[in-house]
């Protein structure tokens, strides 16, 4: 992988693979919501565009931001809520063949 001039030297590590899977299914929910909101569904809406905004701000390239695992807490905690409140059972595991997010 080629790193931006500069940056040769700079260690990063990769996001957590979980925070993409998070991504994906809030921007998937995001358009499903959208296409067929009621009110009964704005508490769904404002968790869901919290938990988006959330992963846009954390520090990808940034592996020593002191509140890393704070923040990734955090995200962990909104996408929870977020299932619980669309009625989502997420069964995200993580193993040497890669990552799954199954319902």
């Amino acid at each position: 992988m080629m790193k931006p001039r500069g940056l040769e030297n700079e260690k990063t590590s990769p996001p957590p693979p979980q925070i993409g899977c998070y991504q994906g299914f809030a921007f998937a929910w995001r358009c499903l919501l959208h296409s067929c909101a009621t009110e009964k569904d704005s508490k769904k809406m404002k968790v869901l565009e919290s938990l988006i905004g959330m992963i846009q701000k954390f520090p990808y390239d940034d592996p020593t931001y002191d509140k890393l695992h704070e923040d990734l807490d955090r995200i962990r905690g909104k996408f929870k809520q977020l299932c619980s409140l669309l009625n989502v059972q997420p069964d995200f595991k993580i193993s040497a063949e890669g990552s799954g997010l199954a319902f």
